[in-house]
């Protein structure tokens, strides 16, 4: 007979084996995921460096339409003075007492606004990948709805009126106390897009993302970025308030309509409408038409009733109660369900 000693000495290779073959397994899978992981930041790094390629170049459509951005910028400044907004002269003429404020304005004007959003993407990209899709559709929506507003309403910035007003007592703080963003022979930037204000726009949307991902009471110090943009963007006389709630506003849209509930409303829209739905590739309609779908089909429930039965989109009412179930004692004795007394 063979000891348990013995056995245990003779299946030892093969338990070692299998542990072997485990851990080749663990690490090959690791591997892979890693693989996925980093094809996917590759990915969605080339999609965004794309998106803002086409950004620029869409921005420069209003290149040789100089008098029309001029001309727009005389009604936005007279919009402005309509609705009583503060005076950026005004704020102006208080940073002007200071040559270091100035100094800092302008740099924080040319070096924060790009370095911040590639460092926020980033971030969400890598270290909260759960919330990246709704970052990546928010920044896609605003930036592509932008994009539009510039090549339909070229916009000059307020230190160009002082050109066609003087009155307006506005003064390009770049080009006089530096640094600028534009130099004299500059052919790549457009300074005809002012409107909307996308330094303001993405700074609201960073500080969005960092508000609702962290959960630590220090994200919200993450609003001075959007306040601190706001005057610069002021005061350096590059954009106009207008601009500022414009931009704003096409990011609270785009948060607005990424809300997952709101997703949820657009879907059951669609498939009321008959739309392809993505992610459904069969969509309730057809299942409505096949006859299938637990028999809601055959019973002539529309398909947007049936998908919001699924995602609990509609209250549940309470089951009628059926005439058997309310009878009265005397009804049920006069049937002889009961026997009477």
């Amino acid at each position: 007979m063979v000891s348990a000693t013995s056995q245990a000495i003779l299946n030892a290779p093969k338990r070692s084996g299998q542990l072997a073959d485990g851990s080749g397994q663990g690490r090959r899978g690791r591997a892979i995921a890693v693989l996925r992981s980093s094809a996917f930041v590759l990915s969605q790094i080339v999609l965004l460096a794309s998106l803002y390629v086409l950004y620029d170049l869409g921005r420069h459509y209003a290149v040789g339409r100089e008098s029309e951005a001029l001309h727009h910028a005389r009604r936005i400044w007279s919009l402005e003075r309509l609705f009583d907004l503060p005076n950026e002269s005004s704020m102006q003429s208080v940073a002007l007492r200071s040559t270091h404020l100035l100094e800092f304005a302008n740099r924080f004007y040319i070096t924060v606004h790009f370095p911040a959003a590639i460092v926020f993407l980033l971030w969400v990209l890598i270290m909260h990948r759960p919330a990246w899709s709704r970052v990546r559709t928010v920044i896609v929506m605003s930036t592509g709805v932008a994009l539009l507003i510039h090549i339909a309403y070229p916009l000059a910035p307020p230190r160009f009126l002082p050109r066609m007003v003087p009155d307006i007592d506005l003064v390009d703080t770049g080009a006089v106390f530096g640094p600028s963003p534009y130099g004299p022979h500059d052919t790549v930037a457009n300074q005809y897009a002012a409107m909307p204000s996308l330094h303001i726009g993405w700074a609201i949307l960073e500080a969005w993302g960092v508000i609702t991902i962290l959960r630590t009471r220090a994200r919200w110090l993450a609003i001075a970025h959007p306040v601190i943009t706001t005057l610069v963007v002021v005061v350096t006389a590059n954009h106009y308030w207008i601009d500022g709630i414009i931009g704003a506003a096409l990011v609270v849209t785009a948060v607005q309509l990424t809300r997952p509930e709101v997703q949820a409303r657009l879907r059951l829209w669609a498939i009321t409408l008959r739309l392809p739905v993505r992610g459904q590739p069969t969509g309730l309609a057809s299942v409505a038409v096949a006859g299938g779908n637990d028999g809601a089909a055959a019973a002539g429930v529309p398909p947007a009733r049936q998908y919001a039965d699924r995602e609990g989109l509609t209250a549940r009412r309470p089951r009628a109660t059926s005439p058997a179930a309310t009878t009265t004692p005397a009804a049920e004795v006069a049937r002889g369900d009961v026997p009477a007394d």
